[in-house]
């Protein structure tokens, strides 16, 4: 049966709150029907009118709580109660902070625009700037991906090149939760870095050649469009690294 579409957000609740909720509260409704299963991530989010990213975003949380595991060709396994075999919603609820995929939607529509604006007042010195921040990411091999400094340091300069303190302290605020994110942490242990470092550092190059030319326009559309890289490129690997965990465990 088809679950009605998830409200709109109120009193400040963030949409994979609601989500994680929902989705405990069908566990919770279908645990002593045996032969059921826990939809997959995409039938999820057909279910419940929502995006890939919310669902993921729910899943880490529900994750995060011990309600669920996911297990690569398994799929999504219902663990055991820890307690009194009741599933607490209020720790369901309770704010994490801000999902990896709603600051990559924040800093889609900030930097983006941050970016056009760079474009007309950068300088010389900030395309060398640009440019030295892309080789430390080329060299930074066996750092984590969520401690990579080059790439922090390419997009904060990007913000400084606005002029704006702004939006400097906007674009500062998001990578502060980003580093702060338990959830971003989360995501990240599935992810393998050699895989996506090389999509990313691509991406940065596209930015600085925008930003060369002067043209608000494509700097505004390259960063745009890196963005979206990042946010499908963290779905699918993922979704690979939980599936290579899964066939380690098994061997």
């Amino acid at each position: 049966m088809r679950e009605e579409p998830v409200p709109h957000l109120a009193g400040g609740q963030r949409l994979y709150q609601v989500v994680a909720r929902r989705i405990a509260r069908l566990i919770e409704e279908n645990a002593g029907n045996k032969g059921w299963r826990i939809p997959s991530e995409r039938e999820l989010a057909e279910e419940l009118n929502v995006s890939r990213p919310v669902i993921r975003e729910a899943i880490i949380a529900l994750e995060m709580r011990g309600i669920v595991e996911v297990r690569g060709r398994a799929g999504m396994v219902i663990l055991p109660p820890r307690s009194s075999g009741q599933i607490s919603f209020d720790l369901v609820g309770i704010d994490v902070g801000p999902g990896p995929f709603e600051l990559l939607e924040a800093r889609l529509a900030i930097e983006s625009s941050a970016a056009a604006l760079a474009a007309e007042r950068a300088t010389s010195y900030d395309l060398m700037v640009l440019e030295e921040c892309i080789a430390r990411m080329e060299r930074e091999r066996n750092v984590v991906l969520l401690h990579e400094k080059g790439d922090r340091d390419f997009h904060m300069t990007i913000a400084k090149m606005t002029n704006n303190a702004i939006i400097f302290s906007m674009i500062e605020a998001l990578w502060a939760q980003r580093d702060e994110s338990i959830m971003w942490q989360k995501l990240h242990e599935h992810i393998h870095a050699e895989d996506v470092r090389p999509l990313w550092i691509g991406d940065h190059h596209s930015i600085v050649a925008a930003l060369r030319l002067r043209n608000p326009d494509a700097a505004y559309k390259a960063m745009a469009r890196h963005i979206r890289n990042v946010i499908n490129e963290l779905l699918d690997a993922d979704e690979q690294g939980r599936l290579d965990g899964s066939i380690a465990r098994e061997s």
